[in-house]
C-alpha cells in the first residue's frame, strides 16, 4: 500500500510529500490522505477522481480513501475534493497525478 499525502488550505488542494515513482496499473494499492484546515470542520468529505469525462467520487473516512481501480491504470489522473454540511458546500481545485 502507498499513501499519497495532500494538504488542503481553504479551497486550495496541493500535493504534500513524495509522488515520485508511481507506476500505472496497480489495484487496491494506492490511497490518498488529506490534512484539512478548519474551513472543512464538520463537513462530510469526498475525493472526486477523474480521467477524461468520467468522475469517481469516493468518501473520505478518517482523512483518507482508496484511489479507485478504474483510475490507477492511467498515466495521468486528477483529483479534487468536495465537502458539505447543512447550508454549506466547499470545493477545491483539481490536482493532476502522474504515473509512469
Amino acid at each position: 500500500m502507498r499513501i499519497l499525502q495532500f494538504r488542503i488550505n481553504g479551497q486550495k488542494l496541493s500535493k504534500d510529500g513524495d509522488f515520485s515513482g508511481l507506476i500505472a496499473g496497480t489495484k487496491g494499492y494506492l490511497y490518498t490522505a488529506y490534512n484539512f484546515d478548519g474551513e472543512w470542520d464538520g463537513c462530510k468529505k469526498a475525493a472526486v477522481f477523474s480521467r477524461y469525462d468520467k468522475e469517481y467520487p469516493v468518501p473520505i473516512v478518517n482523512g483518507k480513501c482508496a484511489v479507485p481501480d478504474e483510475i490507477t491504470g492511467y498515466k495521468r489522473w486528477n483529483v479534487y475534493l468536495v465537502g458539505e454540511k447543512k447550508g454549506y458546500r466547499i470545493t477545491t481545485n483539481e490536482v493532476e497525478v502522474y504515473q509512469s
